[in-house]
């Protein structure tokens, strides 16, 4: 199974871009579990890929916001199950993803679904065009997978591997913890 890392966002929130501050650390979580790891970019630009050294994708030009274009890109590229993975979670372990990606189902962290740190099957592609073409741009529905609770995940993974970080207080937050390893 293939990882798609999803770098496309514009980290607006962040005020940098969290493909430079935390592809690296991900792609590393990732290689071990993963059979290829895969960059999903929305623009043509940037150094950071050389770094990360990751073959990259580009998700068809779009004047809209929205992560759900580069889950359309990756399920193209895939054509079957892969891990769909945001650069947003600078602290997943290779445990976590392993555990994630022969689990099937989608983890709950912070009280909210991480449908960007789930399986996806390419079959639901004409779905989410679908979803796509009504306007609908987020990713509550576009998968309808069985929840992780996070109670079950907090009993095995010590820490906060699946903290979405897009602020820079949340990274301060992150970092702490990576302190505290």
């Amino acid at each position: 199974m293939n990882a798609y890392v999803l770098v496309g966002g514009r980290s607006r929130r962040m005020g940098a871009s969290k493909a430079e501050l935390f592809l690296e650390r991900i792609v590393a979580a990732a290689r071990p579990v993963f059979d290829e790891v895969i960059a999903v970019d929305r623009l043509a630009v940037g150094g950071w890929r050389e770094a990360g050294g990751i073959r990259t994708i580009f998700e068809e030009p779009h004047d809209l916001a929205g992560a759900i274009f580069g889950v359309v890109r990756a399920l193209r590229d895939a054509q079957s199950k892969c891990f769909l993975l945001a650069v947003d979670y600078p602290l997943i372990t290779s445990d976590v993803l392993r555990f994630l990606r022969d689990d099937g189902r989608t983890p709950e962290w912070n009280g909210r679904p991480q449908p960007l740190c789930a399986v996806w099957d390419a079959a639901l592609l004409p779905r989410i065009e679908e979803r796509i073409a009504r306007g609908a741009l987020d990713l509550r529905g576009a998968a309808e997978t069985e929840i992780i609770a996070e109670s079950e995940l907090r009993s095995r993974f010590s820490g906060e591997p699946l903290l979405n970080v897009n602020t820079p207080e949340e990274w301060e937050r992150a970092q702490r913890f990576l302190a505290s390893r």
